[in-house]
């Protein structure tokens, strides 16, 4: 897959897409934003669903991205990433899943916090308004000291690290810090779809995946069990024993000699 590393597409952003055609559209955020890059760029040049870049062209296209403040949501991995969005507030699904309909969780965060500094903050709310998500509130103050009227204020479980408002901010009084906890992303795709599985309690129908194996079946039923003991998820899912784990689950694919899905 090494010829693959080097290749970057830019197509359709499907949720932009959805709400052009339902006339629910409100910015002027082009409808061309998604990157892709190695395979993933790949498969959709090669089934016509997205176009051909440069490095330089994709290198701009972020420029452009981030002189609009918009939010880049990326593959959930360390290494050979796949893609990442270009997400704006209006027409963003998995960021109005946050702002509108209230789930903290629907995206990964980044392993950084907004702070701010109330000695350079002068209340102007231009990282409020640069948030897609409202993360950021601003609240009425009364401090007869000073000429600020109003107080940014962060929720903190709402707020994804992305990093927007910090680059609204011209005081500079907002910065990212480090999160007191540390998010620690899959290595590969292969593990990701095996933590995501086990999370959703459907790792045993990928292990034991031969439907007209009466042994399979058996295994399925008796692993999805043991699998679904919520003790046994959160041991392996914790940071004590997912690497073990994972090792584990990279060995028995290379025994059955398919050890180049580890390296996706």
């Amino acid at each position: 897959m090494g010829h693959l590393v080097g290749k970057f597409s830019i197509g359709l952003c499907s949720c932009r897409h959805e709400k052009h055609h339902v006339d629910e559209k409100k910015c002027d955020i082009p409808l061309d934003t998604c990157t892709s890059f190695g395979y993933g760029a790949d498969y959709l040049i090669r089934n016509k669903m997205a176009k051909e870049v440069s490095k330089s062209e994709m290198l701009d296209h972020f420029a452009r991205s981030r002189e609009m403040g918009l939010v880049f949501c990326a593959d959930n991995v360390q290494k050979n990433i796949t893609f990442i969005c270009h997400c704006c507030g209006c027409c963003c699904n998995i960021l109005l899943g946050i702002s509108k309909f209230g789930y903290p969780n629907f995206v990964v965060t980044s392993n950084y916090i907004p702070k701010i500094d109330e000695k350079l903050c002068i209340g102007c709310g231009k990282c409020a308004k640069a948030c897609k998500i409202d993360a950021i509130q601003m609240v009425a103050i009364e401090k007869p000291e000073t000429k600020k009227k109003k107080d940014a204020k962060i929720n903190k479980d709402f707020c994804i690290g992305c990093g927007v408002c910090a680059l609204s901010c011209t005081t500079k009084a907002l910065q990212l810090v480090k999160r007191d906890k540390r998010v620690i992303l899959p290595e590969t795709t292969f593990e990701r779809i095996i933590l995501q599985a086990l999370d959703a309690g459907t790792l045993q129908n990928h292990i034991f995946d031969n439907p007209q194996s009466m042994t399979q079946e058996f295994m399925r039923g008796f692993m999805g069990g043991f699998f679904k003991i919520p003790s046994v998820k959160k041991a392996l899912l914790s940071d004590a024993l997912r690497s073990t784990f994972l090792a584990t689950m990279k060995m028995g694919v290379q025994v059955q000699g398919k050890g180049w899905l580890t390296k996706l």
